[in-house]
């Protein structure tokens, strides 16, 4: 039982945690750092589950702060938001030394991609019915982009075919 329950906590725990940065990014323009200490906090857990051995779980952390000096260096010169460089990290460790490479790329693809979504949508003017959506005024009108969703749906990609969502299945269908 508890093998079944510890599967499908893992099959939809980190995918939740990626649509949740998404939507919150995308509707607040901020990333929790709540969000990104119980994403950071969850992963010994789901290690310890799995059975990862102590060599893997440094090597995830070793890609986790590696990538936190990068985006700390891109947030000190404002090329990204906090929130985005806290998530970014601790996405990178869940997604080890296998993945990390593979989801920085496809953020940039999916960035690029809404950066010009984003850059031509500001350049016309909201239609009526958005005009009273707080949301969508914010998003129209600042010059930020809420890299949360590039983060987000890289991450929703990658997991599905990562080794923790294997791990999940194989726990849950147990």
């Amino acid at each position: 039982m508890m093998d079944f329950v510890f599967g499908w906590g893992l099959v939809l725990f980190v995918p939740l945690v990626f649509a949740y940065a998404a939507s919150s990014d995308l509707f607040s323009m901020r990333i929790s750092n709540r969000l990104a200490l119980v994403f950071l906090a969850a992963f010994p857990v789901f290690a310890y589950g799995t059975g990862m051995g102590w060599q893997d779980a440094f090597a995830h952390l070793g890609v986790g702060a590696i990538t936190f000096v990068a985006v700390y260096l891109l947030w000190m010169f404002k090329c990204i938001g906090g929130g985005d460089a806290k998530f970014a990290a601790v996405a990178a460790i869940w997604m080890g030394p296998e993945l990390t490479i593979m989801f920085f790329a496809l953020t940039s693809i999916y960035g690029s991609i809404m950066a010009f979504a984003f850059i031509l949508m500001r350049s016309r003017f909201l239609p009526a019915f958005m005009v009273k959506m707080d949301w969508a005024m914010r998003l129209h009108s600042v010059k930020r982009i809420p890299y949360g969703l590039a983060l987000g749906a890289a991450g929703l990609q990658l997991y599905s075919i990562s080794d923790w969502m294997d791990a999940g299945i194989r726990l849950a269908i147990s």
